[in-house]
């Protein structure tokens, strides 16, 4: 799984996960496998797609958070494998020690081939991932489907010099896997987003959780995939579905090519 001119069909499932682990994990693997038989190499799924009850509660995350050899990652790691696709897997709570994280895995149908853990921690309303989890401290790269693609989740979205940096380490395509509210999401969410994709002449693809209409907080949904050169080309509205597009190493070349913003960057000094 080298870089290079690959061309592969990326796939977004928006889903509206809720407190029942079995029921997220079912729905999860059922419209993976949906994306898959139309076509699509890599998948991604929105954060907290295995367990997201009504309310953040410590309670909740502690008795639900797993480690590598859990049940959803044992099921990741099966659909990877069955239908031969790479799964940006959305966020999950990670179990490593005493600490409790908000971590995206990259599988693939060899196994795990990286992890982030989700550095910026939502602080708003009553919301306080804090009281939670423990922040990660380094940027999350994989080599997936013959892509060099960066991992970030929800909050991230508002720093862009953690895209930069992950962009100048060699990222094509970067992903934000989301629980963006609909409040934040109204204002800011599609805004944010291209600015990104823009800035850092790269693919942005963006998993986010769909609109609800059980208890607790709404989501945005609008999930979409975005190219170098801040076109569209494919989006979601706030209901369940699956959406993709064809990404491509030589569309990123050829928008840094004709504007060169990276190779600038690369050579400023101040």
């Amino acid at each position: 799984m080298s870089g290079g001119k690959a061309a592969v069909r990326a796939a977004v499932v928006q889903m509206a996960s809720c407190g029942d682990k079995q029921r997220n994990l079912s729905k999860a693997r059922g419209m993976m496998g949906e994306a898959a038989d139309a076509g699509a190499e890599m998948v991604l799924l929105p954060e907290f797609f295995n367990f997201l009850p009504a309310r953040t509660a410590w309670e909740g995350y502690e008795e639900q958070a797993e480690g590598i050899g859990g049940e959803t990652l044992s099921m990741l790691s099966d659909a990877a494998k069955r239908r031969g696709i790479c799964i940006i897997a959305g966020s999950m709570a990670e179990r490593d020690g005493g600490r409790i994280y908000n971590t995206c895995f990259a599988v693939a149908p060899d196994g795990i081939v990286a992890k982030y853990r989700k550095t910026h921690l939502f602080s708003y309303g009553g919301i306080n991932e804090a009281q939670i989890f423990t922040p990660g401290d380094r940027i999350g790269l994989a080599e997936v489907a013959g892509l060099r693609i960066g991992m970030t989740t929800c909050f991230d979205l508002r720093f862009p010099e953690l895209y930069r940096k992950i962009t100048m380490e060699g990222a094509q395509v970067i992903t934000n896997v989301a629980s963006f509210l609909m409040e934040t999401g109204r204002a800011h969410w599609m805004t944010l987003l291209r600015a990104r994709a823009i800035e850092n002449q790269v693919y942005v693809v963006a998993a986010n959780q769909a609109l609800s209409d059980g208890p607790g907080a709404h989501y945005y949904g609008h999930s979409c995939i975005i190219d170098p050169w801040g076109r569209v080309l494919a989006r979601a509205g706030t209901e369940e579905c699956i959406i993709s597009a064809v990404i491509s190493a030589a569309m990123v070349e050829q928008v840094r090519r004709r504007l060169s913003c990276i190779e600038a960057a690369k050579a400023a000094r101040f």
